[in-house]
């Protein structure tokens, strides 16, 4: 069986994503041998914004063993110090306008066909993929499906909308590749036409766009979904998105939920059924805090900019370290469509939103062991 295509990324966009798969490379060589990958991986999630620490660290490093001797080589003696180091600060501005510019301009993440798990190939990648796996580990992230018997055929559409968001929707980690706890499960789904749909603002920021752009990432703006649908993807999204983020609450599960019927109306436009995923524990991960609420849900709301207050262990992004149990809930079936891609009856939408939370409490009932949810 040939090999699908995958989407075409910009030159800088790929370079960008291979200098951070030699960083986590380089931490997965050194921390194996300690036992202390998990916790590093970890917090390497948890600091996601922050990820483009270890990325300029990799550029001066590289700049630092292949530049210098080949300067000094070709120019003069101290050309390396004359020509880099003392003009640091131009060299690392003009290289974030480039990145800036590019992530402007680049509509990659708006494009659908190709936007698939991209096998990792090389011993730089797979390092990388390896160290990012131990996040599992540390998580103790598990799979419980509704039944033992439980069946999601590959060759079905689904929306899987996973709950609560937390500071990071770590459910979201199942759907990113081959080989996930998911996946062993379920298998042939993450690898058959499956994307994820994230903010616009996350393919906007230099490091982290990458990080996205190398998953199977599309926008979450609903041109973009209704094209994956049409052509023939199945979708994982956090329904509650930077809102849900920003309620995070310890020792609750905060949903913003009853008033999110996109996703349900583009499942009765092109018949997916609708899987309930819930991580009991996501809302545990780290401590958060109301201050400045206020004007922190306005500037979500108003900008889509999802600004949580939040501390892992020691005051830092390190998550706590409290297991994750990912239930996969039964699929909440829709009828086939009339016509493929109209535009349910809004009384229709309602229905199965209904049906659909009627679902999750039932989930949460069953599998949370008497933690308090709350929906809104």
């Amino acid at each position: 069986m040939s090999k699908p295509k995958l989407r075409a990324l910009p030159l800088l966009t790929a370079i960008n994503i291979f200098i951070i798969d030699f960083a986590f490379a380089i931490l997965h060589v050194l921390l194996k041998p300690t036992g202390l990958e998990p916790a590093v991986a970890a917090f390497c999630v948890g600091n996601l914004f922050g990820i483009v620490l270890p990325y300029f660290g990799v550029i001066a490093a590289v700049a630092r063993i292949i530049l210098k001797p080949v300067l000094d080589w070709i120019a003069f003696p101290g050309a390396y110090e004359s020509l880099i180091l003392d003009k640091a600060r131009l060299w690392v501005g003009l290289w974030a306008a480039l990145n800036i510019v590019v992530a402007c301009s680049d509509s990659s993440h708006r494009c659908v066909d190709g936007a698939d798990y991209r096998p990792r190939t090389g011993i730089v990648a797979k390092a990388a993929e390896a160290f990012f796996d131990t996040n599992y580990e540390y998580l103790k992230m598990t799979v419980v499906p509704w039944d033992k018997s439980a069946d999601l055929p590959s060759n079905r559409k689904y929306i899987f909308a996973c709950h609560p968001h937390g500071i990071h929707c770590t459910p979201l980690f199942l759907f990113h590749r081959k080989g996930s706890p998911f996946d062993k499960r379920f298998p042939g789904i993450c690898e058959n036409k499956l994307s994820g749909l994230a903010a616009s603002v996350m393919f906007k920021i230099p490091g982290v766009r990458e990080v996205f752009l190398s998953l199977p990432y599309i926008d979450a703006s609903r041109s973009v979904a209704e094209a994956a649908l049409k052509a023939n993807r199945s979708l994982f999204v956090c329904t509650g998105s930077g809102e849900e983020s920003l309620l995070t609450t310890k020792g609750e599960d905060i949903l913003v939920l009853s008033r999110r019927k996109g996703f349900v109306r583009l499942a009765l436009a092109y018949g997916c059924d609708i899987v309930p995923i819930f991580g009991v524990g996501n809302s545990d991960l780290f401590k958060t805090y109301s201050w400045g609420m206020g004007v922190r849900m306005w500037l979500q709301k108003k900008l889509h900019i999802s600004i949580p207050i939040f501390h892992g262990r020691y005051l830092t992004p390190l998550p706590y370290r409290v297991p994750v149990t990912v239930i996969v809930g039964e699929p909440l079936k829709v009828p086939t469509p009339k016509v493929y891609g109209e535009q349910p009856d809004d009384a229709v939408v309602e229905e199965y939103l209904k049906k659909y939370i009627e679902k999750v409490k039932e989930v949460h009932k069953k599998h949370a062991h008497g933690r308090k949810l709350q929906i809104i």
